[in-house]
């Protein structure tokens, strides 16, 4: 009879992680569409604090939804139209930036310029265009829905239902995640096209905005997105003012990073820096840029998954922090 448990835990949770293979695959042959839709859902969960917001203000439902709807259709709009316009600016002024300085270094400098020149994808600009007001009205569809998609789901399962409050914490986490994570983006991104105007960068507030969304990229997004205006620089200054701008962005990043974002959510990420590393390239192997956009929250989702069965949960301690392991010791 003990062998038979036995047997059966075994089984079990090798049918879980086959699951959470068998879901990777269908991501992966699906990723065109889930990948924006997933990216939608989250853009959606991060805004409708700001509903929940505007009815404590005082106004009734109807209205906070009015409001909540105009101001994502402007600030779309306008994102849309400011990317549009920058990049096709962007694409007539980047042939003529070359790093005149002379040594081996500069001829690397060039050769990265026109790599990205040869590989900005302008026949596929519309359809990027095409892509960005697909998620914008679906944000919007899906900000409409998600009070009344949590009315359905309390009603079909229970407000006491075990699964339903731990669907709610796990929103709630990513709610959090995003929130203090876009405030410290928005800071640096802010900051960033301060100083690149006063050094006379050009596109200074493309590259801010850059920064703004890379910047959900644990570790490397703001050294990704400092590739631009060390390069620009470059050409501007020399090699001592592409090594400047480079340091400025490495001390930003370290200190939004090390400091600035443990500080505001009182820890970190609640995984192992490792598995964060490994986790945003899995997802952007899976989903394409989107998966290392929101890899860090599909990956805390995964965890929760496995934490839900005793077969999995040493997979969920593996992956977790120091700080989390402290605390299950407790």
């Amino acid at each position: 009879m003990i062998e038979d448990l036995k047997t059966k835990s075994y089984v079990r949770q090798i049918m879980i992680i086959a699951i959470i293979f068998v879901a990777i695959i269908g991501m992966k042959y699906t990723s065109e569409i889930l990948a924006p839709i997933l990216l939608s859902i989250f853009i959606a969960i991060i805004i409708y604090p700001v509903l929940k917001w505007l009815m404590k203000k005082g106004l009734s439902y109807n209205q906070s939804v009015l409001v909540t709807l105009v101001g994502i259709l402007v600030l779309g709009a306008g994102i849309l139209a400011f990317l549009a316009f920058s990049l096709v600016q962007l694409v007539k002024q980047l042939p003529d930036l070359t790093i005149t300085s002379g040594g081996i270094l500069a001829q690397y400098g060039n050769e990265i310029i026109k790599f990205i020149v040869t590989n900005i994808p302008l026949e596929n600009i519309a359809g990027l265009m095409a892509m960005g007001i697909f998620m914008l009205f679906a944000v919007i569809f899906l900000v409409y829905e998600l009070p009344i998609i949590k009315v359905r789901l309390v009603n079909g399962l229970g407000a006491d239902s075990p699964t339903l409050n731990k669907i709610f914490d796990l929103v709630q986490a990513n709610i959090t995640y995003f929130i203090i994570r876009a405030k410290v983006n928005f800071i640096y991104g802010i900051g960033v096209s301060a100083i690149l105007f006063v050094f006379d960068i050009n596109f200074a507030v493309l590259w801010g905005l850059l920064t703004f969304a890379l910047g959900f990229i644990p570790y490397l997004g703001i050294i990704i997105a400092a590739i631009p205006p060390v390069l620009v620089a470059w050409a501007k200054y020399g090699i001592w003012g592409a090594i400047a701008m480079g340091g400025f962005f490495i001390i930003i990043n370290t200190v939004a990073e090390s400091y600035i974002f443990p500080r505001l959510t009182g820890k970190g990420l609640e995984m192992s820096v490792f598995v964060v590393f490994v986790s945003l390239f899995v997802w952007g192997w899976i989903l394409g840029p989107t998966g290392f956009l929101i890899g860090v929250p599909l990956t805390l989702v995964v965890i929760k998954y496995l934490q839900n069965y005793d077969e999995t949960r040493w997979l969920a301690l593996l992956m977790g922090s120091e700080e989390e392991d402290t605390k299950e010791r407790k």
